[in-house]
């Protein structure tokens, strides 16, 4: 059972890949003068890093937990999502209302996604 971390400084890792699962840490937007688009796709693009590093990328997603500041922006949020996922690799998905820590982020996504194995070559028959 292996374990590698990524990013990781005293308090947390950005990702932990376990075996062949990804978990990313709660993702919030650097910039956070952004209306709830700008937000979203600044954390969507950040996912696609952390997953890139990680061996992986959004169509391996499993789990997506979205914790909202303010349920009005549930459905700006949705049209970047919409955008973002590929159609028929949709994760599970939660969504819920948080007060978060900073109150100019308006999203944090949460993020759980598979490693997919290296193909298996087949033997050369001679």
């Amino acid at each position: 059972m292996s374990i590698q971390r990524i990013d990781t400084v005293k308090r947390r890792s950005e990702v932990v890949i376990h075996d062949n699962t990804i978990y990313i840490g709660g993702q919030v937007a650097d910039n956070t003068s952004g209306d709830i688009g700008a937000q979203t796709s600044a954390i969507l693009a950040n996912i696609d890093r952390l997953l890139a590093q990680a061996g992986s990328d959004r169509k391996q997603l499993l789990s997506v937990r979205i914790l909202l500041a303010d349920i009005a922006d549930y459905a700006g949020m949705n049209a970047v999502w919409d955008e973002w996922i590929p159609l028929g690799y949709a994760p599970t998905r939660a969504c819920t209302l948080q007060q978060l820590i900073n109150p100019g982020w308006r999203l944090e996504i949460i993020a759980i996604a598979a490693k997919p194995r290296p193909a298996r070559k087949k033997p050369d028959h001679a």
